[in-house]
């Protein structure tokens, strides 16, 4: 299921950014994914996913690489992630990544294996 809080679009890219995106549970979807706006992601994913804000719920699995803002993660996660703000991995994420970001918040329980590169600056948009 990928739907839109705001009007009845199935578009996976939201016309506004006022519009949240979510893929649902049960759902997998493979490609390059633009969203505008934040998306909420409880199903599977994977390929390239690009957007403002991207969370990974609990129970979630991805396997992709990221570009956004701001990227929370809470369920599986495997690929990369660019975030020009911030990332923060939840006490239930699962992630086996390269992580490139200004700042990165680890919550106790969280399993991180991979790499992190943290800038001194916000990245430049991708």
């Amino acid at each position: 299921m990928i739907s839109s809080q705001k009007g009845a679009t199935n578009s996976m890219a939201a016309e506004d950014s006022g519009t949240d995106s979510r893929i649902g549970k049960g759902t997998k979807v493979s490609g390059k994914l633009q969203f505008v706006g934040p998306v909420h992601i409880d199903g599977e994913a994977e390929g390239e996913i690009n957007g403002e804000d991207v969370f990974i719920a609990p129970g979630a699995a991805v396997s992709a690489r990221i570009a956004a803002n701001r990227v929370t993660i809470a369920g599986s996660f495997n690929g990369e992630v660019n975030a020009r703000e911030r990332v923060e991995l939840h006490a239930t994420a699962r992630a086996n990544c390269t992580i490139s970001t200004p700042t990165l918040v680890l919550a106790e329980g969280a399993q991180f294996d991979g790499d992190c590169r943290m800038p001194r600056s916000k990245l430049a948009p991708a």
